[in-house]
């Protein structure tokens, strides 16, 4: 039997999850399931809820067999360059007979198509796509711009109406569904994509209601300090690895201490060196200067800063890539090398042969203590490999600052951390 493969963030594991991973196993009739997740800080923006170990957990404890880590310099990035990187580690490991992933559609064949233009007509859409972000739009609506473009000057080149394609566009899950199956094209992959329909809240919904609530809704409870009220909506093994957490003062992260050291990494800065952080031009690096240094507040800071151009969770992301000083010349280098390593987390007690698998057939080096490779990060290094995986340990180190436990608060946890076996 195959081996189907996820990509997610598990912010935290709740119900929606659990049904994700139930249908995956279900779709692709696969005898193993692979994990491949956002290390200590997520696609948005922010600090995870609960740092990579306590959610590789969560992952082994409800039906996952194995739980890879998504390099930092993916995991923040926008939904082509997330979407990248962990496919490209997917077909890398070369185990992996196919992938399943949420969609608001339900449905493969649009999403496909989408894919497919967007792939094959890159030069074209792409030169469409820099005029509308010259007008002053956002990308999301830049490109779909372009494509309505490319669509109403082709209709005899697509097999979907053009109206129905064009909505597709409008939801987050949608989107990034697009971006799986765009990588998987770029590089010719044989894995079988499948995709389920994403139920119960939407992706921003913030009230609690039926079954399935949705992540950002949880995450808020748990902030005010309502555990209590989320219990309904994570599977019971899920919530007692919160609840445990909670009571060690590992969870959930200090944004407040999060938002001071933001702050300060900022504020170190001059104008002209914000500019040489990827994505901040067209006065974008002033905005950032100038109310960094009106505010301590990590929320009002991107309040302040979002206009209808740069979206929330785009300025989130720009302001990560400061606060870890992650420069154009760092992304170009590493997106010109792609993926350097499969890091392990965590397994099921039962299925270390799907490890040793792993260890057998991948074409990229299988890590599961960084030791093996570096004693110290180092960023500048101009060794892929090196710079990719020290931003991941560099990432758990500024973690552990977040931990309400001061005691908890050690740098060089990735070196000290056993690999998980549940």
């Amino acid at each position: 039997m195959g081996t189907v493969a996820i990509i997610t963030e598990y912010n935290p594991f709740h119900n929606g999850h659990l049904y994700h991973l139930k249908k995956a196993k279900e779709l692709s009739k696969a005898g193993s399931l692979i994990v491949i997740m956002n290390g200590n800080f997520v696609q948005r923006g922010e600090p995870a809820l609960l740092d990579k170990w306590q959610r590789a957990r969560m992952a082994l404890a409800n039906g996952a067999d194995l739980v890879i880590e998504l390099p930092l310099i993916y995991g923040i990035r926008s939904a082509e360059y997330f979407a990248r990187g962990a496919v490209t580690i997917m077909e890398k490991s070369n185990i992996v007979d196919s992938i399943v992933f949420g969609s608001e559609l339900g449905k493969i064949e649009p999403l496909q198509e989408i894919a497919r233009i967007l792939v094959d007509h890159n030069q074209e859409l792409q030169e469409k796509i820099q005029e509308g972000l010259a007008s002053g739009k956002s990308f999301p609506l830049a490109r779909e711009t372009a494509l309505k473009s490319y669509l109403e000057a082709n209709p005899d080149n697509v097999s979907f109406p053009v109206g129905e394609l064009l909505a597709i566009l409008s939801e987050p899950n949608n989107i990034l569904a697009i971006e799986y199956l765009k990588s998987l094209r770029e590089i010719q992959s044989a894995i079988t994509p499948y995709t389920i329909k994403r139920i119960g809240s939407g992706y921003h919904e913030k009230k609690l209601e039926g079954k399935y609530a949705s992540a950002t809704a949880i995450r808020e409870l748990v902030y005010k300090g309502e555990v209590d009220k989320i219990k309904a909506y994570l599977p019971e093994e899920s919530y007692q690895i919160l609840l445990n957490a909670i009571e060690q003062g590992l969870a959930p992260a200090d944004l407040d201490s999060f938002s001071l050291l933001l702050i300060t990494s900022i504020r170190r800065l001059n104008i002209k060196k914000l500019g040489e952080f990827a994505e901040l031009d067209n006065g974008l690096e002033r905005r950032i200067y100038r109310e960094a240094h009106h505010t301590a507040d990590f929320k009002n800071l991107v309040q302040k800063i979002k206009t209808r151009a740069y979206t929330w969770t785009r300025i989130q992301r720009n302001l990560l890539h400061i606060f870890f000083n992650l420069r154009e010349e760092d992304f170009q280098l590493l997106d010109r090398c792609g993926p350097q390593y499969i890091r392990v987390l965590g397994i099921r007690k039962e299925r270390t042969d799907l490890l040793s698998k792993l260890n057998e057939n991948a074409s990229l080096p299988v890590i599961i203590s960084p030791a093996a490779y570096l004693r110290e990060i180092d960023l500048e290094s101009q060794d892929p490999l090196i710079k990719s995986l020290s931003y991941d340990i560099l990432a758990s180190d500024i973690y552990s600052l977040l931990y309400k436990n001061l005691a908890c608060r050690q740098g060089h946890l990735d070196f000290t951390k056993a690999l998980i076996k549940y």
